[in-house]
């Protein structure tokens, strides 16, 4: 088909025949997917989806299959190939299709793959050409040729309706089938046979490329030239309404409805979307994302998307969407603030200050050129502030503070200034403001003509104010997004700042990065990741009840803002959100209808305008998202999760899918032992907004679910033998769950697992057993054989040793008898020697005691006498405590008691010499008269030194000093 380029001179003609769309300013969210992306062929030329969610497009290159990630082409036919798919119709787990001279369906195998069946073929069906089109009514499905219908009764037979000349197209409306013939026009198809329609024949020579209900009773027909015509059932007319003569340079080629409007495809202008009034919504072409202006077929999915076959590809539509954008073609840069004044929008980007007529942007007819730059605003827009009294149009920007007349920007900073973030009038002085800037605050000041002009800079104060709020008429609050806050004191003519109180002032906050501020219910609230704080007295802060709606999950907002009507907006986790105030002063959350906003708006430099109760606009970073909240979407729409790829590593070519339930499973798959290593994909029919995570469990492995995660595939290796079931879930950006699909399969155990092995292990571990039996008996039999003879010499053996042992133990007592003979005869000796000695040496004392005493006989000296005396005594003494006797005591005692002395002077090395010779009589069991005797001291000191002994050997009382000692 040839294609036409309207002119911009076309869209302004056709301006002011659309009326404006109330809440739709953009256009709604577009995905493009090229050849590149589906690996097929750039033209489509129809779209269907099943009940699983899956969605079919007949492509030149065959039938593609999408589930939300990933796309495939379904394997191919004799009968397909070389062979263009025109169309597509899924039903009760068939896929129909159409080709040249060719129609059937796909169906799914035991293994859960797609097997062919020719229906042309089954039924001996003659070539009739492309199958454009297919539809079901009642129980049968309808092929459609240019040549005529095949009607197909599942399992039963094929019937055939020749056109009368061509069967253009064929629709199903409020229960009719319609078809169009070249020469007869519109045709009804009833019992199996084709009527023409009163009034009908007007469209004999014409192209109907649409047939859509508007209610019961009333259908809008769209003709490809000719454009739209409204049937009553009565009378066939034109429809005279403004999206009329745009559709007819278009040229309809398709057409649907969705949500109550009217979809066209058009072979110039896209897709043109009208509602049932005749007034045009939305126009999505080529320039406004959809590559293509071409479209061959319309299709809306399950969650209301809109679907569009392209010449060259494939596009989304999300016209189930409250959010809308004007970026991509309209080029104005990325979107930082937007304000309406009069009858004019004005829109701050990165790239300058923009305006557009109410009127134009309210058009969906409106163009790039709409749009128009205000002269000297080129660079970075900041703020748009409107002044409550006169309306003036103040703006923030890079380069300093700007009044806005019209098209023009006015500069009223001086060059020297730069950076203007934000006004805020002075307390009870609406001709005094102060703005916040890159180094600080300044003030502007009224005119006589009532005008704001630059005063001064606020001196004291040259840290960045881009958040400020005041507290008091003086007192002025600045969130520093680096540095916290501070708050500063002016002077009482504004123009300096007398006192400025940091962080190190405040209490109650631990972190005071990346701040934010707002006044909220006339309470500044304070904002960050972190928290929402408020002040509990002049330097305290406490936490604020706002808090409760993020909690316990969080994260908490870094910025707040409340509008005119007293909801409260707030950025959170790169999207945004609204506290919307209810009747009874409670706040409700809604975050759902805004999801398609995640991820777009400037990050830290978030901005929104409220327009009105139903429309927002917000920054993004290619231009500016628009938010209607009138439009009634269900946000918890079923959807459904697909395991699209089971498989064992080793053997890749062999897969297995499934869409359902392991109990409703037809072939469970047996894999050996050495290939339960697996792969395992799957995927989530979900085609709205935002990411869609899994949850994974596999019974007879895991405990629990996994974690949920965006990852699509699974990886299981060295699994044990056993049965086993694969079951995943999917949950959506707005909470809902997909029901769990499973698949279930069985690994064999290694070959030396198996039943039989078990077998011959038992088989062998019995004839093992006999054997070790028959062996056993054997030997121990010859073992009885070899015991007795043992016994028998064992016993001989015996009686010899044990005469040879009497013989030796009588020579071995007889010698130790002599042994001790010889001791007793040497210890005997040894105590005559020692007697003897001991009554020589005796003597020998004696004698000079006694030659002493008779020298003292001669002496008359009395004192003399007593010295002499006193001498001989200390001989005396001397020889009773003599180390000699008491060497030869120790001998003897050494002889009775081996080794005692040693021993006791290892257990207790700090004994004194008279202490161990105490120890010594105690252990002959001596009295204590006998030892005072021995070592010549009383009795009594006797048993002082043993009082003493007992202390240093450690005894505790009652142990018995000789008990102890007689042990050792």
């Amino acid at each position: 088909m040839a294609k036409k380029t309207l002119s911009l001179i076309f869209y302004l003609c056709f301006v002011s025949l659309v009326r404006p769309n109330p809440v739709e300013y953009g256009i709604s969210d577009i995905q493009y997917y090229s050849r590149q992306e589906y690996r097929g062929d750039r033209q489509n030329w129809n779209i269907s989806q099943a009940d699983n969610g899956l969605l079919y497009f007949a492509n030149n290159g065959g039938l593609l299959e999408f589930d939300g990630t990933h796309w495939r082409m379904l394997p191919s036919h004799p009968n397909l190939m070389n062979n263009l798919t025109r169309s597509v119709f899924v039903d009760k787990g068939r896929i129909y299709i159409g080709a040249a001279d060719e129609f059937g369906f796909y169906s799914k195998d035991s293994t859960g793959n797609f097997q062919y069946q020719s229906l042309s073929d089954k039924y001996n069906i003659p070539d009739l050409g492309d199958y454009w089109n297919i539809i079901k009514k009642d129980n049968q499905i309808i092929f459609q040729s240019h040549n005529g219908l095949c009607i197909y009764t599942p399992n039963t037979s094929v019937d055939f309706i020749p056109s009368n000349s061509r069967i253009s197209e064929i629709f199903l409306v409020n229960g009719m089938l319609l078809a169009h013939d070249d020469m007869d026009g519109l045709m009804e198809l009833r019992n199996d046979k084709l009527f023409k329609i009163s009034g009908g024949k007007i469209f004999s020579g014409k192209t109907i490329s649409a047939i859509l209900p508007v209610s019961d009773n009333e259908i809008v027909i769209g003709t490809m030239d000719d454009g739209l015509y409204r049937w009553n059932m009565t009378e066939i007319k034109a429809w005279d309404v403004p999206a009329n003569n745009y559709l007819k340079k278009s040229n309809i080629f398709c057409g649907t409805g969705a949500g109550g409007d009217l979809v066209f495809g058009t072979i110039q202008s896209g897709v043109v979307i009208v509602d049932t009034t005749g007034i045009i919504k939305m126009i999505a072409g080529k320039d406004k994302g959809l590559n293509n202006n071409t479209v061959l077929d319309l299709f809306v999915d399950q969650q209301k998307n809109i679907w569009a076959a392209l010449d060259n590809g494939i596009a989304r539509i999300s016209y189930n969407s409250a959010v809308s954008f004007i970026q991509g073609y309209f080029d104005i840069g990325t979107g930082y603030c937007m304000i309406k004044k009069d009858d004019h929008f004005y829109l701050g980007t990165n790239q300058a200050l923009y305006t557009i007529t109410q009127d134009k942007f309210r058009s969906p007819i409106k163009d790039r050129t709409d749009f128009h730059l205000v002269k000297n605003s080129n660079g970075q827009v900041w703020s748009l502030f409107v002044d409550e009294n006169t309306g003036e149009l103040l703006m923030g920007h890079n380069l300093g503070i700007f009044r806005i007349e019209g098209e023009y920007a006015e500069p009223i900073s001086p060059p020297g200034l730069n950076g203007g973030w934000t006004f805020r009038y002075v307390p009870g002085n609406k001709n005094l403001m102060v703005a916040g800037t890159y180094t600080g605050l300044v003030l502007l000041k009224r005119d006589k003509k009532g005008f704001w002009k630059y005063f001064k800079a606020v001196e004291g104060f040259y840290e960045s104010s881009r958040f400020i709020e005041w507290e008091s008429d003086t007192t002025l609050w600045v969130a520093h997004g680096l540095k916290g806050l501070y708050r500063v004191t002016f002077s009482d003519d504004y123009s300096r700042i007398i006192q400025v109180e940091t962080n190190n002032h405040f209490r109650g906050i631990e972190d005071y990065l990346a701040f934010s501020l707002t006044r909220i219910n006339d309470t500044i609230i304070f904002t960050s990741s972190k928290g929402i704080y408020t002040l509990a007295e002049r330097n305290k802060f406490k936490r604020h009840q706002l808090e409760s709606y993020f909690l316990p999950n969080g994260p908490f907002p870094v910025q707040l803002y409340q509008d005119r009507y007293n909801n409260i907006w707030f950025f959170v986790d790169n999207g945004v959100g609204v506290l919307r105030l209810q009747e009874d002063g409670t706040y409700k959350k809604i975050i759902n209808p805004l999801v398609p906003l995640k991820n777009k708006l400037v990050s830290g430099f978030e901005s929104l305008y409220v327009l009105d109760k139903e429309t927002t606009f917000f920054g993004i970073e290619d231009g500016f998202g628009q938010y209607s909240a009138t439009n009634d979407i269900n946000y918890h729409q079923p959807f459904h999760v697909h395991i699209r790829t089971f498989k064992s590593q080793r053997k890749p070519n062999q897969t297995y899918s499934s869409d359902g339930n392991a109990k409703d499973q037809s072939y469970i798959p047996i894999f050996q032992f050495k290939d339960n290593a697996f792969d395992i994909t799957y995927s989530a029919t979900w085609y709205g907004e935002g990411e869609v995570e899994f949850s994974t469990l596999l019974e007879g492995f895991d405990n629990e679910w996994s974690p949920w995660s965006a990852a699509q595939n699974r990886q299981y290796t060295r699994l044990f033998e056993g049965e086993y079931t694969f079951k995943v879930k999917a949950r959506n950006i707005h909470g809902v769950q997909a029901l769990p699909v499973s698949f279930k399969f069985i690994v064999l155990p290694p070959w030396y697992r198996t039943i039989w092995a078990k077998t011959a292990y038992f088989i062998i571990l019995v004839i093992l057993l006999l054997l070790i039996l028959w062996i056993t008996n054997r030997i121990a039999e010859k073992s009885r054989q070899r015991e007795k003879l043992q016994q028998q010499m064992k016993y001989l053996k015996r009686e010899e040793q044990l005469k040879r042992q009497a013989l030796e133990k009588e020579k071995e007592m007889i010698r130790l008898r002599n042994e001790k003979l010889k001791d007793d005869m040497k210890h005997k000796e040894r105590e005559l020697v020692n007697t003897t000695m001991h009554i020589i040496q005796k003597n020998d004392f004696l004698i000079k005691i006694k030659e002493e005493l008779q020298k003292i006989k001669k002496i008359d000296d009395k004192s003399f006498i007593e010295n002499r005396i006193t001498s001989v005594i200390r001989q005396i003494d001397r020889d009773i405590d003599n180390e000699e006797h008491w060497e030869q005591f120790e001998k003897h005692l050494e002889l009775v008691h081996e080794d005692f002395l040693k021993r006791l002077i290892t257990k207790h090395p700090n004994l004194t010499a008279r202490e161990l010779k105490l120890a010594a009589y105690l252990r002959m069991n001596m009295t204590s008269k006998e030892i005072a005797s021995l070592m010549n001291i009383t009795a009594r000191a006797v048993e002082n030194n043993r009082y003493k002994l007992r202390k240093k050997i450690g005894l505790s009382q009652g142990n018995n000093l000789v008990d102890y000692i007689m042990k050792i």
